[in-house]
C-alpha cells in the first residue's frame, strides 16, 4: 500500500465505490462518516421506497449481493448493502463528522466535531482528499410567500415515513419527481384524501418495460443524439401509459435529454393507475398559502391540513468547501475526473445522466481512482 495519505469523505455508496476502486490500485484511505450505522441515511427514507437503479448495475464493485435480494432493491436492503459492503472492503472509518476541508501547505487539512472540541489534537493533513458526502445532505423547501404563518401541517418529503398520521386527512404533494409520486401513490393506497401539484409535467417511465429493465435502456440511450432521447422518450411514454392529456400528466413538458435540471424519467410504480381511478388529484403549481388554503398557480384555493413538499436537495457544500470551488452550492468542475483542485475530487455529487446515480458512482469512482493513482505515481 502507498505511504499517501488520501482521505475519502462520507462511507455512503459512492464514498463505497472510490474506497473499493482505490483499493484495486494498492492506496487504502481513511474514510470520514458519522454515522451511528453505515446506511441510516438510506433506512431514514420513506416505507416502501425501492432502489430505481437495477441491483446488478448499481452494486458496490465486488461486493457480493444476497440472493434473497430482489432486482429492484427495498430501501432496509439497499441500507445493509451499503453497511455490508463497508465491511467486505476493511473499511478504516473514522466516526467523526468533518465540518472543513481546506488547503494548507500544500496539503488538504480535515477538521471534525472532534477537533473543533478539543483544539489540542493534531490536524489531519491529507494528500489527496475526496468528498463522497451524498446529493441529499440539505432538503430544499420553495420560499412560498404565507408559509410561516399558515396553521397547514407543513412537511418536506425527507421528513415523511409513511401515512399513518393523515388518517381522516386531506393531503398535498408537491413535487412530480419519483420522491413525490411514489409518495402521493403510498398515500393514497392506504385510502387518504390525495392531491398532487405538479409544476410541469415529467416523462413517465417503468422499471421494466420492452422486455428489458430501464437502467439498461438508459445506459444505451446516454449515447444518443439530444432528439432522438427526448423523442423516444415522449414515445415510450405513450406506448406505456396511452395518451394521459385527459388525466392532467400530458404530454410531457420535460425534455428527457435535459436529465442534469429535469432529473430524468419518473418511474411509475402504480401513481398513473391512481390518477385514472380519481384516486389522486392532479392540481397546479403552488403559487403560495393564504392562511388556512393553498393557492395554485391557475388561481385555485384549496384546503388542506398537510403539505409534503417532494422539492428536492442540495448537498449543502457551503459550509465545508471553500466557495471559489463551488458553483450555486455544487461543485464547479463537472467532467471527470471531477478533480476540483490539485488533490480534492467530488463523487456522487457530479451531473445527473441518464442512467441514474448508482450506476454513475461507479462509472465516476473508476475515473477518479485512476487520476489519484497517476497523479501519486512517480514520474
Amino acid at each position: 500500500m502507498t505511504a499517501v495519505r488520501v482521505a475519502v469523505i462520507g462511507a455512503g455508496h459512492a464514498g463505497l465505490c472510490v474506497v473499493e476502486a482505490l483499493g484495486r490500485r494498492g492506496i487504502r484511505p481513511v474514510v470520514f462518516d458519522d454515522a451511528d450505522r453505515l446506511g441510516d441515511t438510506w433506512r431514514a427514507r420513506f416505507d416502501g421506497l425501492v432502489l430505481n437503479t437495477h441491483r446488478d448495475l448499481s452494486a458496490v464493485p465486488t461486493v457480493p449481493l444476497p440472493e434473497t435480494m430482489g432486482e429492484w432493491p427495498e430501501r432496509d436492503e439497499w441500507a445493509d448493502h451499503v453497511e455490508h459492503a463497508a465491511e467486505t472492503l476493511g473499511v478504516e472509518r473514522r466516526p467523526e463528522r468533518v465540518t472543513e476541508v481546506s488547503a494548507v501547505d500544500g496539503a488538504w487539512q480535515v477538521t471534525t466535531t472532534s477537533e473543533e472540541a478539543e483544539p489540542s489534537t493534531a490536524p489531519n493533513p491529507f494528500d489527496v482528499v475526496v468528498v463522497a458526502t451524498g446529493r441529499h445532505r440539505a432538503a430544499t423547501m420553495p420560499p412560498w410567500p404565507g408559509i410561516d404563518a399558515t396553521p397547514i401541517e407543513v412537511m418536506h418529503s425527507r421528513q415523511y415515513r409513511n401515512p399513518d398520521a393523515f388518517a381522516g386527512r386531506r393531503v398535498l404533494v408537491v413535487g412530480g419527481g419519483n420522491s413525490g409520486t411514489e409518495i402521493a401513490h403510498l398515500v393514497a393506497s392506504a385510502g387518504v384524501e390525495t392531491l398532487i401539484s405538479i409544476r410541469r409535467r415529467p416523462v413517465f417511465a417503468r422499471r421494466e418495460m420492452f422486455g428489458t429493465n430501464l437502467t439498461s435502456v438508459a445506459r444505451f440511450a446516454k449515447w444518443m443524439p439530444e432528439r432522438l432521447i427526448d423523442l423516444s422518450g415522449r414515445l415510450m411514454q405513450r406506448v406505456l401509459f396511452g395518451s394521459l392529456r385527459d388525466v392532467g400528466l400530458g404530454p410531457p413538458q420535460h425534455r428527457l435529454s435535459d436529465v442534469e435540471a429535469a432529473a430524468g424519467a419518473t418511474i411509475d410504480s402504480g401513481f398513473v393507475d391512481d390518477v385514472r381511478a380519481g384516486r389522486i388529484e392532479v392540481v397546479d403549481a403552488v403559487e403560495r398559502f393564504d392562511a388556512d388554503r393553498v393557492v395554485t398557480a391557475d388561481g385555485r384555493r384549496l384546503r388542506v391540513d398537510v403539505v409534503v413538499a417532494a422539492t428536492g436537495y442540495e448537498p449543502g457544500l457551503d459550509d465545508l468547501l471553500a466557495p471559489e470551488l463551488l458553483d450555486d452550492g455544487w461543485p464547479h468542475v463537472k467532467e471527470p475526473p471531477f478533480r476540483q483542485a490539485p488533490g480534492l475530487y467530488t463523487a456522487g455529487l457530479n451531473p445527473a445522466t441518464l442512467t441514474a446515480f448508482h450506476p454513475d458512482f461507479i462509472t465516476e469512482a473508476e475515473q477518479i481512482a485512476a487520476a489519484i493513482a497517476a497523479d501519486l505515481t512517480p514520474p
